[in-house]
């Protein structure tokens, strides 16, 4: 299958590409995202820590933070550019929203809790944890591109969408995102069932990846997985 890709070596400099795919459409898409951690951190949280102390106040941390958030225009690359120098690698979908870069974000990762619908009203932000999936007769690691899995995550998320009164996840346009650290060990990126995951990704219009080859290997349950690998396998995937 032909389908826009963009490679990252970390995460957040995803958002350019994101921003491009905004412009053309002319309309903030939805996020799936795939991820070992949420990536849901404060946008320039630490950037702002860098320039102005550890020790500012709450009301100058969000007028500065506001103002490096205002100079984001997904009509403009270098303005995105800019602020991709200033972000950290947990720090873009939280700005990538408030940008109105993208519409809402659906987070499947290890390191999450689940998320309900007053959370998703206040951030726009639905998380769904593979560590809190069911037992399974396979590890939970291996778990996480099988169609079962995905299949219910994704309609956890359309629970949560139908209380907000919104369409389902995939009646919108929506941007596939995958954190090469979301996959922990050799089997996760084999999956027996591929179904779902190679349907994400031929109704996406865009599939964007972050190797984080440092992240692959700190949270990697086997020994020897590389972001190398999984990149690899992942572009079998998606060809």
């Amino acid at each position: 299958m032909s389908k826009p890709l963009f490679i990252a070596d970390s995460h957040h400099k995803v958002l350019p590409a994101w921003a491009s795919l905004t412009a053309q459409l002319n309309q903030a898409p939805r996020l799936i995202t795939l991820d070992h951690h949420t990536d849901t951190s404060k946008p320039f949280r630490r950037y702002i820590a860098k320039m102005f102390g550890q020790n500012i106040t709450s009301a100058e941390f969000t007028k500065y933070q506001s103002q490096y958030l205002d100079a984001i225009d997904y009509k403009d690359p270098e303005s995105v550019i800019e602020a991709v120098t200033k972000l950290n690698n947990d720090e873009h979908i939280v700005a990538a929203i408030k940008a109105n870069i993208i519409s809402s974000a659906f987070v499947i990762a290890h390191s999450a809790a689940d998320t309900d619908l007053q959370i998703y009203k206040q951030h726009n932000i639905i998380c769904h944890s593979v560590d809190e999936e069911p037992s399974t007769h396979k590890p939970k690691h291996d778990i996480v591109l099988e169609s079962n899995f995905l299949n219910k995550a994704i309609s956890a998320f359309n629970d949560v969408l139908g209380k907000a009164y919104e369409e389902p996840l995939s009646t919108k346009p929506y941007i596939l995102d995958i954190d090469l650290d979301y996959f922990n060990t050799f089997k996760s990126i084999k999956p027996d069932n591929p179904e779902t995951i190679k349907r994400l990704i031929q109704n996406a219009e865009l599939v964007t990846i972050a190797t984080e080859p440092e992240y692959v290997k700190h949270c990697a349950v086997d020994d020897k997985l590389t972001s190398e690998y999984l990149l690899d396998a992942l572009k079998e995937i998606i060809s």
